[in-house]
């Protein structure tokens, strides 16, 4: 009998399925499939001898590898990034010919997600696949957090941390349970919009990083911008030049997206950006505002998710400011895209919001830099700050 784990998880994870060859998507398109020592041998080791010269084909050690348990070899992928093993329709060889337990680490557990913060395993998904993002916007009721008894099959651990650990003496990182829960219930006031909750939510966040790290230079010149819509146009707009969509993503649709955005909003004419900024006002205005009022929930799942899955606010570092930072220019990339959508459409569905929080995901996520210089290129032009968030969400 296998040994049962407690685990915490969000509702929405409960029930998920992979709908496997159905998906709009796949998780073994667009990127590295790491495959861990254990199943790395087994894979030149097996009696299937066709299936043994496809391993020899395709398969290779990792010289780069960081964790033997999660990506000692690697899959060669196709010029067309399809995983080598997948068949005409999308389904795996390895799974249909050798069973589960040929699956890597990776395979067998993506898109769960498994973190352990002070010795208890928590739960999660990873919103770069489609259905998952489904689940996660299916109900319109606030996600709760569910305890029970799990048993566990192959996994890898996200993140371990203990915040007793002596390496955390004198750090914020020792509250990581009070400020999420704090932040969770912040984002979960629904007397509140989506903007009035982040804001709250920062102000209170940016008053307790001032008080855990006094050192830190707070002071900063006034933020200067013509308007909140020149300045949110202008923003998005380098930050597509510094994701260098066009000639780094492998994303098509990624790429059909941003096309679609630059289109909506005359990014591509020469002309003043502040007449560019009437057509995302107006696409602000008349589309998107309406609908992000009618479905608020789906913004408040997907920032709570992020929350849990990233220990926020410690999502990128030990800084408390930066996480909130980090979370709050990624919800507005999406809902900059949103607006793109709708200038071009006329209209905003929730299938527009799930393809937009999936395909952000998958490229931001996976992308091996854009996170951090992201945030570098925010302290440098001193937007680590309340006044800059105001601006970008206002």
């Amino acid at each position: 009998m296998k040994k049962l784990t407690k685990i915490i998880s969000p509702s929405y994870v409960k029930g998920f399925e992979c709908i496997a060859g159905d998906c709009e998507d796949s998780c073994c398109i667009g990127w590295n499939i790491d495959i861990d020592k254990i199943t790395y041998r087994r894979y030149f080791r097996t009696k299937d001898m066709l299936m043994k010269k496809e391993f020899v084909k395709h398969i290779h050690r990792n010289e780069e590898s960081h964790c033997d348990e999660v990506d000692y070899g690697r899959a060669r992928m196709q010029e067309s990034k399809y995983c080598p093993f997948l068949n005409e329709n999308k389904l795996c060889r390895i799974y249909i010919n050798l069973g589960e337990d040929y699956l890597s680490n990776v395979c067998s557990s993506y898109p769960r997600v498994y973190n352990i913060l002070d010795g208890s395993y928590e739960l999660s998904l990873y919103m770069s696949c489609p259905e998952a993002v489904r689940k996660l916007l299916e109900s319109r009721d606030p996600i709760k957090f569910i305890e029970e008894d799990i048993s566990l099959n192959k996994h890898i651990i996200n993140s371990a941390v203990d915040t007793k650990d002596k390496r955390w003496k004198g750090s914020p990182i020792r509250r990581i349970k009070e400020l999420r829960s704090m932040s969770i219930a912040a984002i979960q006031n629904r007397e509140l919009c989506i903007t009035d909750r982040l804001l709250k939510l920062g102000y209170e966040l940016h008053k307790i990083s001032r008080s855990e790290q006094s050192d830190r230079n707070n002071s900063h010149d006034p933020l200067m911008v013509p308007d909140n819509h020149t300045f949110q146009l202008g923003f998005f707009r380098n930050a597509i030049e510094s994701l260098q969509v066009f000639s780094e993503i492998d994303s098509s649709q990624f790429i059909d997206l941003t096309k679609k955005v630059l289109a909506g909003f005359n990014l591509m004419e020469d002309r003043p950006l502040k007449e560019k900024a009437q057509l995302y006002e107006e696409a602000l205005n008349t589309v998107l505002d309406p609908f992000m009022r009618e479905h608020s929930y789906l913004f408040e799942h997907y920032l709570v998710n992020s929350m849990f899955q990233g220990n926020f606010p410690f999502t990128v570092n030990d800084n408390i400011f930066d996480g909130y930072l980090m979370i709050t220019v990624r919800y507005a990339f999406i809902r900059f895209y949103l607006a793109g959508i709708a200038a071009v459409d006329g209209e905003i569905s929730k299938d527009d919001v799930v393809l937009m929080i999936q395909v952000h995901t998958k490229t931001i996520d996976h992308h091996d830099s854009f996170i951090q210089n992201q945030l570098e290129e925010l302290r440098e032009k001193q937007f680590d700050t309340m006044e800059f968030v105001s601006s970008l969400l206002g």
